[in-house]
């Protein structure tokens, strides 16, 4: 097959077909649903104070900016963005997810973040009040069909688009591949990465900036009991044994900082941005 014959939105549907049969769960939402599992990503976010800045700061926004969180999270991005603009719509399908985000907007005396707890992917044009002036998706688009996705946001933007990806696998990719087959019998298949969702965007004719760097994110436990708690709906662990194999693996990664147990995550990331207001 010719390379202009490769149809790109055709090879993100597959990878990530392939990889929601590996695991139904890893990256889908069910993950977070507990309020537990979604406060510790919260804290951990506030501790990568510069990382969070630097991404601030990337976003370039005006004091009158909309702006639209696409896989907000807890509030990572949306409650230090509302702070600085008129309005942010904050999208997120995780119920852990939106009762942290909730939280922190009551917290933060925040009356300008609009909440709407539905996937990307069902989300109506109707029930977004666009256009907006700046679009965020901070590695949540983990949807069927990367196509529509940027379709819908192509309709609602009116400014810059900024996406966050990945490039090559990541060190939770190389920890589920590890011990996968051990788990579940079956290969581990990761997502699709930035190189397909370049050319996915480049079929439509959209140019973007890209920018890479390498991130290291750190979770912390107070023991390993804990640990394996928080990991076992990223596991998919149904029985003993298979929590005996995440106990084992865990004690091999995690790595004793002081009185914790700390998870050190490295990966190559991606900032794809472009401007829709030419």
């Amino acid at each position: 097959m010719l390379y202009d014959e490769i149809d790109w939105a055709d090879v993100w549907i597959e990878q990530m077909k392939l990889h929601n049969e590996a695991d139904e769960q890893v990256q889908q939402p069910d993950r977070w649903a507990t309020y537990e599992n979604a406060r510790r990503f919260w804290q951990s976010s506030r501790k990568s104070g510069k990382r969070l800045e630097k991404t601030l700061k990337d976003i370039k926004h005006d004091s009158d900016s909309r702006i639209l969180d696409i896989g907000a999270g807890p509030g990572s991005m949306a409650i230090p963005l509302a702070q600085r603009v008129s309005h942010v719509t904050a999208v997120e399908p995780a119920e852990g997810m939106t009762e942290v985000l909730k939280e922190n907007i009551k917290h933060y005396h925040l009356n300008n973040v609009t909440c709407i707890q539905e996937n990307w992917e069902d989300v109506s044009l109707e029930e977004l009040d666009s256009p907006y002036d700046v679009i965020v998706a901070s590695y949540s688009l983990h949807v069927p069909d990367i196509r529509e996705a940027i379709e819908k946001i192509q309709q609602l933007s009116s400014g810059k688009v900024y996406i966050y990806w990945f490039a090559g696998a990541t060190s939770w990719d190389k920890n589920y591949s590890r011990i996968w087959p051990q788990l579940h019998g079956r290969q581990y298949y990761p997502s699709p990465k930035c190189d397909v969702l370049y050319n996915v965007l480049y079929r439509m004719g959209i140019y973007p900036d890209m920018e890479n760097f390498e991130l290291i994110h750190e979770t912390r436990f107070s023991s390993l009991d804990e640990a394996v708690q928080h990991y076992k709906p990223h596991y998919k662990i149904a029985t003993n044994e298979q929590e005996q194999i995440l106990r084992s693996h865990l004690e091999e990664i995690l790595e004793k900082k002081g009185d914790e147990l700390v998870q050190v995550g490295r990966s190559s990331r991606v900032k794809i941005s472009w401007d829709n207001s030419h």
